[in-house]
């Protein structure tokens, strides 16, 4: 027979157990109801979380608790839930073992009545019905129906509180709130803590906690062993599988299984699908157990209501959102405001973000301080913006190293003090662009990308890739352009005025009109003659590598920290750094072709170059191909600029003239610059 008496002390008078009968059915009367309602908080509780769809949580949506119809708040629903669960859970429990108590009285006292250990005394028949005391002191009963008793209990208290704590601490673990998970751990282990200690009680009369313990393990094993394997695992899936990536469970986890960063220095963990563990990945949508997923995925979904949405205003707030490794692709956030968020990591493949905003809370402070965690930058390192419509979006100080832009429409996107280190713009639209403020753009990838009338000036763009870009009307000025490639690329209009082009590859360039006045080569393979005569190399310097230009470009190469495009950039590096082997480039037949680029391209007669520079650049501006602005909007940015030979005037009047297609599509902010520069120019 199983074990459930109490251990009687020697000399204890027995208590009648008529006396017990009425005392114990009315307490299980109060105690089935408790566990009635404790069930239907439970129900409750799980058809409400349920309920809530990633959507919900990416848009913060209240939960709207059934029948009651009420509305509360996500993120304080998800906190409070938990607790108020495991309070009820403790008052039932508690209940219980007061209850089992006086089941374990009546049965033992009812025992002496029996003289055999089959539990047939009549009056274990009026006992009430609620299967808990049915299980304690029950009449006898087949060893499946017993069972089945005892299974009621351990399931309904042991086993689907803990599991009803995880699913919740599941449901919300995409929203990456670390303070409100930790709360979903402490509320299931103070749960599992509270199983312990008082549920030992439910099955004996011990006092002693000790000896209760020791007693239920020795007559139950089976059960024993089976809730310390649940409540284990349960405590193991909450702190180790279900984490937040980035938290410190998870850096634990990595450091525990040696995996490190592949694209980043330091202590931040490297990522699989999002996860902390690779054992549990079974696919890249970061799914836990390959059923819950650890990160948003809200793909094809029109999240903006078009005719609630304000010219010019966000059309949701995402703001400091923690976004990393969500799946929003296809999805529409035009305009939204994710300043400050972490995207770290997240695919937005075609998703619509026109005019949205990616940039940092206090642009000032950037600056300032160049401080990113101070100015509260959005960040997006290795995430996937690849055919991605971000025209017009406002991303100044965004970090996006690593990311995948490849095919994306940035037109007139404002990108300023960025990081875009390794990023990948491979056939992006980044038509009028602004890339100013010394953009660190290392080892970048802009092959066959467009970047008409893009400015890019102080950028730093050591071994950057631009082979078949183009970058007609593009402004270069002041940038680090040593090691970038080329080939093939159209400059026509450009200026590179006091770049550095050291090491670089023009070979196959279109220059015409360009602007290398004052540029810096050495072994940069040159580009192909200017048919017009109009590309200005007055002041090329042409000279050695030196001990401080070395300095400077391990500087910059130093500044990348994906360890993939250091590498490539470090071997790009290593013969130009070689100054023995770079000084033989001096009698090499590109050095004899540079110079005489140089003599051929100087303009001695400004007053003559003047008017010929200028009536290319109107008619290059005013082309019918380039209707949509972005080749006048980079001549309207190089004709204010102090350097600029041509007639300024001139360039704004063509401009504005009626038989010009790009006079309504320049840069408004551009226009305007040109328009007070041209009427200081007709004032003096």
């Amino acid at each position: 027979m199983t074990d459930l008496t109490r251990g009687a002390p020697e000399g204890e008078t027995p208590v009648n157990p008529y006396s017990l009968l009425e005392a114990v059915n009315s307490s299980s009367d109060t105690a089935h109801t408790g566990w009635l309602i404790f069930l239907a908080i439970m129900a409750y509780l799980m058809i409400a979380v349920a309920g809530v769809t990633h959507k919900d949580l990416l848009l913060e949506t209240p939960v709207s608790l059934p029948i009651l119809q009420v509305n509360i708040q996500l993120t304080q629903f998800f906190q409070f839930a938990p607790i108020v669960l495991v309070l009820m859970h403790l008052g039932l429990v508690s209940q219980l073992t007061l209850l089992a108590r006086e089941t374990l009285e009546f049965d033992y006292a009812i025992r002496l009545l029996e003289a055999t250990e089959r539990r047939t005394h009549p009056l274990r028949l009026e006992l009430n019905n609620f299967f808990f005391v049915q299980a304690i002191a029950g009449p006898y009963r087949s060893r499946v129906m017993s069972a089945f008793l005892h299974g009621m209990s351990w399931l309904t208290l042991v086993v689907l509180p803990v599991v009803l704590l995880i699913y919740i601490q599941v449901v919300f673990l995409p929203y990456h709130d670390v303070g409100i998970t930790w709360t979903h751990r402490v509320a299931l282990l103070v749960d599992i803590a509270m199983l312990i200690s008082i549920g030992v009680f439910l099955m004996r009369a011990e006092t002693s906690f000790m000896q209760a313990f020791l007693r239920t393990t020795s007559a139950h094993p089976v059960s024993f062993v089976a809730t310390i394997v649940v409540l284990l695992s349960v405590w193991l899936f909450s702190f180790f599988v279900a984490t937040i990536p980035g938290e410190g469970l998870d850096r634990a986890t990595q450091r525990v299984l040696g995996i490190e960063n592949e694209d980043e220095t330091g202590t931040r963990p490297r990522y699989i699908a999002g996860y902390a563990v690779p054992l549990l990945s079974f696919g890249s949508d970061g799914a836990l157990l390959g059923v819950f997923k650890r990160n948003l995925e809200v793909i094809d979904t029109d999240l903006v209501v078009d005719k609630e949405q304000t010219a010019g205003e966000p059309s949701l707030s995402l703001r400091d959102r923690d976004l990393r490794f969500a799946k929003l692709d296809r999805s529409d956030l035009h305009q939204a405001d994710l300043t400050g968020a972490d995207l770290r990591g997240a695919s937005l493949s075609g998703t619509d973000l026109r005019g949205a905003w990616l940039a940092c809370a206090d642009a000032m402070q950037l600056i300032l301080t160049e401080d990113r965690d101070a100015a509260n930058c959005t960040t997006a390192r290795r995430a996937i913006f690849t055919r991605a419509r971000l025209d017009g979006a406002h991303m100044t100080g965004i970090d996006l190293r690593n990311a995948k832009l490849d095919e994306a429409r940035l037109e007139g996107a404002e990108i300023p003090y960025s990081l875009v280190q390794g990023a990948n713009f491979s056939s992006a639209r980044l038509d009028k662009v602004d890339f100013t403020g010394g953009v660190q753009a290392q080892g970048a990838n802009f092959l066959v990308a467009n970047l008409q009338g893009a400015d890019l000036t102080g950028a730093h763009l050591l071994a950057a890739d631009f082979s078949s870009a183009d970058l007609t009307g593009a402004i270069l000025s002041y940038a680090h352009l040593d090691l970038a490639d080329f080939r093939d690329a159209k400059l026509d209009g450009a200026v590179l005025y006091r770049a550095s082009l050291r090491g670089a590859d023009l070979i196959g360039a279109s220059v015409t009109g360009a602007d290398f006045r004052e540029a810096k080569v050495w072994k940069t393979v040159p580009p192909a003659a200017d048919p017009e005569g109009l590309v200005d190399l007055t002041g090329v310097s042409i000279a050695a590598i030196t001990d401080a230009d070395v300095s400077d470009l391990k500087f910059s190469e130093g500044r990348i920290i994906s360890r993939r495009v250091k590498a490539r950039v470090a071997e790009l590096i290593e013969p130009l750094t070689n100054l023995a082997e770079a000084a033989k480039w001096g009698s090499s037949q590109d050095y004899a072709q540079w110079q005489s680029l140089a003599s051929a391209g100087s303009q001695a007669y400004p007053e003559l170059y003047k008017p010929r520079i200028t009536d290319y650049l109107s008619r290059l501006m005013c082309r019918p191909r380039w209707g949509n602005g972005a080749v006048a909007t980079g001549i309207a940015r190089r004709a204010p600029r102090q350097e600029f030979r041509g007639d300024l005037v001139a360039i704004y009047d063509r401009l504005k003239s009626d038989d010009c297609p790009a006079s309504k599509t320049v840069l408004p902010k551009a226009l305007k610059d040109l328009s007070a520069a041209a009427d200081v120019a007709r004032g003096g």
